[in-house]
């Protein structure tokens, strides 16, 4: 009877455990390119009727995940310090991390994965996610350039501009690597293409890679990414009256859209904000 009780006692604990906090897990995408950063966002409710204080301890992060793959455990690659969270009572709190700065992704494959959430002090009490399903796979490479870099002599790196459709779009990627000691260095994505008009790539006279790409009917993107795999900036350009935009190389080195107008997405979106409905008009009476 005793052990009835206690039993009963250890899973009324668990029930009301399981109430105090809830865990949801949501990927920004089903479907990601070999390298690419594999976005995930953890939104935690805080159900325990007071504020909660969610950080690391020795030897005991307040966040891991269990990723599998194939039936397999991926193994974690290093520790990541997520910071400290502050649950007030009551509310949810979302924190976005990049799974792949953790845990070994760098293989093709379908993939399963949870967030555990642990809980402070003495408590040995944790909270699991659903389960959330991604799978990795590589994309079709349009335009690659190698380049030697000044400073370090025998290195070489590859640029690649790569495809990758996914996700039902075409999405387009800026790949950086070490040729020479078969390194990966980064994998950028640039965003949603469209097809009409196949992006473009060229060297500056630092070898900074550039790339032109069309985003929408008339407007397309002008990406410049450096040896080290950095996005340098992004702008955007309307067709001209003389065609499409292009790149265009001039003779110090630089390297600039021709045939295109400046556009600003940020600054037409305010415009449209200035604009009412109709339905946001004050009444008034005809007479």
């Amino acid at each position: 009877m005793t052990l009835v009780i206690a039993i009963a006692a250890s899973m009324a604990t668990i029930q009301e455990a399981r109430a105090q906090v809830a865990v949801r897990l949501q990927m920004n995408k089903s479907s990601y390119l070999l390298n690419e950063p594999i976005k995930a966002t953890i939104h935690i409710t805080n159900h325990a009727g007071r504020q909660l204080i969610l950080r690391n301890e020795p030897s005991r992060p307040w966040l891991n995940f269990h990723i599998t793959s194939l039936g397999r455990v991926v193994p974690i690659a290093r520790n990541i310090d997520y910071g400290t969270v502050v649950l007030p009572s009551g509310q949810t709190v979302a924190r976005s991390v990049s799974l792949n700065m953790s845990y070994a992704l760098g293989r093709m494959g379908n993939y399963t994965c949870q967030a555990n959430v642990n809980m402070p002090g003495l408590t040995r009490n944790g909270f699991t996610s659903n389960r959330a399903q991604f799978n990795i796979s590589t994309g079709r490479i349009i335009w690659s350039q190698r380049i030697g870099i000044p400073n370090a002599p025998g290195e070489i790196r590859e640029y690649n501009l790569m495809k990758f459709s996914g996700n039902q779009a075409m999405e387009l990627f800026a790949n950086v690597s070490s040729a020479n000691r078969g390194q990966h260095i980064a994998t950028l994505p640039l965003g949603k293409i469209l097809t009409f008009r196949k992006p473009t790539g060229t060297l500056d006279g630092a070898n900074n890679m550039h790339a032109l790409y069309q985003v929408k009917p008339n407007i397309f993107g002008h990406s410049c990414i450096t040896p080290n795999g950095q996005l340098k900036f992004t702008s955007y350009h309307q067709r001209g009256s003389t065609g499409d935009p292009r790149l265009m190389t001039f003779g110090n080195g630089e390297v600039r859209v021709a045939g295109s107008i400046p556009y600003d997405p940020e600054a037409e979106a305010a415009e449209r904000k200035k604009i009412h409905n109709i339905s946001e008009r004050p009444p008034f009476t005809y007479r």
